[in-house]
């Protein structure tokens, strides 16, 4: 319950319903009921971490078993956290405020690597050693210590904090984040003494697929940095980690009865999942490859779901959740009756992510009527030799023929997004940019007339980020003078009236490419520069570019570097060796190394792959799970 002291505090932040728990469909059980209790913790503010799909999915899954209690836990912004330190009160979670370090378990989910620094904080403000080795030290004293997961995408890449997190899951947490917790039950009725009974919980867990645990590992490096080994230490542990996957999600809970914020939060609408996994085979999107095979809700099942959910929270809106919404098996049909359900309701529809063909338009014009947000193609490239080098599989004649049925149809307002610093990039590749931009004003111009005039064009671009498990991983980052360098290119060229120009933080992606694609001694970095300050690093008000510099020269001596630049180069600006092992080897995600090197040796020669939805490509994964094709 919230104390006096802590309603102090709250009288002094801004949005102090961020901290308050209470909310409508929250769950409440007695604490001393349940064996384990767990705090799902998003490394994020309460907006962010409450518009995440996900932690409704698992909340719920994990609170409809009787000896499990999962509460919230959100990193509290710099006001909040300001306040507590100073008032010496711990990271609490929402459902009972209790605080984190009397929970057994507190589980990441890691969405974004600028995210790292803010998982070691909100372990410092639990008042808990940042590093395992430390936590275990405590336990082997008698001093209470829960042990710390971690899952979502970015662990398809666990190493740059295998230093600091006792287990990670390994891709689909439905089915595997129970098992655990109910592992982890076992072993403290088992054992009274801690030590015990986190290594005969580890020992069990260790066999069930999507469970990496590195302290069973050692890394053997060589004298060029790279890796030399990866080692085995017990014999239990499995080779490589399979990762977890549900093979029936239409079988499996999904939410209808989610938590309603008492505030606005990033999206603040109900959302139903239609299939998982994609297979357009783009070759930089780590999400298309770590989600596969193609797994569907049936029609029936979503509209059941969406019916239920609008019905218990009471939201304005649904929205459809996948990769790409339209290449649903039986979207024209989905489509039709939910819209005709939600006008029942007075309920807005939204579904992104759709593949711009006639029947998509004609649900968006009936959807948005006369008042047309704007319109968002994704082309990623400026040329079709670009395009084709990255498996784009759309053309010109795809762009502008949509463009010109939205102008038709009445939209005023085009947002294009692109990659820059792709593999086989060139200067023509941002002149294309520019001039799929003017092209499209000029067709507005050429069917609207002079009445377009209120026609806009945003072209936003982002910087390419290799990623682990996709064809580009081996590939080389362009240094930051580089994507300085075509920013300002594109802003000359971009100089188009109606057109406007938006570009990611360069230095930011750079990072971010360091933790995507880092070794564990990474973790040191990512140490150093928490320990002098970085927290929220996603957020450009908070980021502190200076501070991570000193981080990169502090650690270069320890790596054998000569300055934090040569450290810096190493991760982000040399191709890897394709014999090279790679930090992420012993996670097998189902694509096979054969297949990821075949889509890199085909960019290479800018030969494009069809859709797998067209027949089997081979990568991998029917070796494991039945596919989709």
């Amino acid at each position: 319950m919230i104390d006096r002291e802590l309603d102090s505090i709250l009288k002094c932040v801004e949005k102090p319903a961020r901290y308050i728990g209470g909310e409508v469909n929250i769950v409440r059980k007695d604490p001393d009921s349940v064996d384990v209790r767990m705090g799902f913790a998003f490394p994020d503010t309460y907006e962010i971490g409450m518009s995440y799909m996900g932690m409704q999915i698992l909340y719920h899954i994990l609170n409809k078993n009787e000896r499990i209690y999962c509460e919230r836990l959100f990193a509290p912004a710099g006001d909040m956290e300001t306040l507590m330190r100073e008032k010496g009160r711990k990271l609490y979670t929402l459902e009972t405020f209790t605080p984190a370090d009397e929970l057994d378990l507190i589980g990441f989910t890691l969405q974004y690597e600028m995210s790292f620094t803010n998982v070691l904080n909100m372990l410092d403000l639990s008042g808990l050693p940042v590093r395992k080795a430390d936590r275990i030290k405590a336990m082997e004293q008698g001093i209470r210590m829960p042990l710390i997961i971690a899952g979502g995408p970015c662990v398809f890449n666990p190493e740059p904090l295998a230093d600091f997190v006792d287990v990670f899951l390994i891709g689909d947490g439905e089915e595997l984040l129970e098992k655990v917790c109910l592992a982890y039950a076992d072993a403290k009725a088992a054992n009274t003494d801690a030590t015990a009974r986190r290594r005969d919980f580890l020992q069990c867990i260790a066999g069930l697929d999507g469970v990496y645990i590195p302290e069973f590992y050692e890394i053997e490096y060589k004298d060029d940095n790279t890796i030399g080994k990866i080692k085995k230490l017990v014999d239990f542990a499995p080779d490589r980690v399979t990762r977890a996957v549900v093979r029936d999600i239409d079988s499996i809970d999904f939410p209808t009865q989610n938590i309603v914020p008492f505030i606005d939060t990033v999206h603040d609408r109900s959302v139903v999942e239609t299939f998982r996994g994609c297979t357009r085979g783009c070759r930089f999107c780590q999400a298309g490859m770590i989600y596969r095979p193609v797994r569907e809700r049936k029609p029936e099942t979503i509209k059941k779901l969406a019916m239920e959910q609008l019905a218990n929270t009471g939201h304005e809106e649904l929205s459809l959740l996948s990769l790409s919404t339209s290449d649903y098996s039986q979207f024209e049909n989905l489509a039709t009756e939910l819209m005709g359900l939600c006008k029942a309701q007075n309920v807005a529809l939204s579904l992104p992510s759709l593949r711009l063909d006639s029947f998509s338009f004609r649900v968006l014009d009936e959807i948005q009527g006369y008042r047309k947000s704007g319109l968002t193609f994704a082309p990623e490239a400026g040329t079709q030799r670009l395009r084709d080098i990255i498996n784009k599989n759309i053309t010109e004649d795809d762009i502008y023929g949509a463009v010109r049925q939205a102008v038709e149809l009445g939209w005023e307002h085009i947002k294009l997004y692109f990659m820059i610093g792709l593999p086989g990039e060139t200067y023509e590749d941002l002149d294309g940019i520019a001039e799929i931009a003017r092209k499209i004003m000029d067709i507005n111009y050429e069917i609207r007339g002079r009445k377009g005039g209120r026609f806009r064009v945003t072209v936003s671009v982002s910087n390419f980020v290799p990623k682990a498990h996709t064809p580009f991983q081996w590939e080389a980052q362009d240094r930051p003078e580089a994507f300085i360098e075509k920013h300002n290119d594109l802003s000359a060229k971009l100089r188009i009236k109606g057109v406007t120009f938006n570009y990611h933080e360069t230095v930011t992606s750079n990072l971010e490419a360091v933790f995507a694609r880092g070794d564990r001694r990474t973790g040191r970095i990512l140490e150093e520069a928490w320990k002098n300050g970085c927290t929220f690093d996603a957020w450009t008000e908070h980021f502190r570019p200076e501070i991570w510099e000193k981080a990169f020269d502090t650690c270069a001596g320890e790596f054998g570097f000569a300055d934090g630049k040569e450290l810096e180069a190493f991760y982000n600006y040399r191709k890897r060796g394709e014999e090279e092992i790679l930090p992420w080897d012993m996670i097998n995600a189902f694509i096979s190394k054969e297949y990821l090197l075949g889509e890199k040796h085909r960019a290479e020669k800018a030969e494009t792959t069809p859709d797998c939805r067209l027949g089997c490509n081979l990568c991998g994964v029917n070796e494991y799970t039945e596919c989709f094709v």
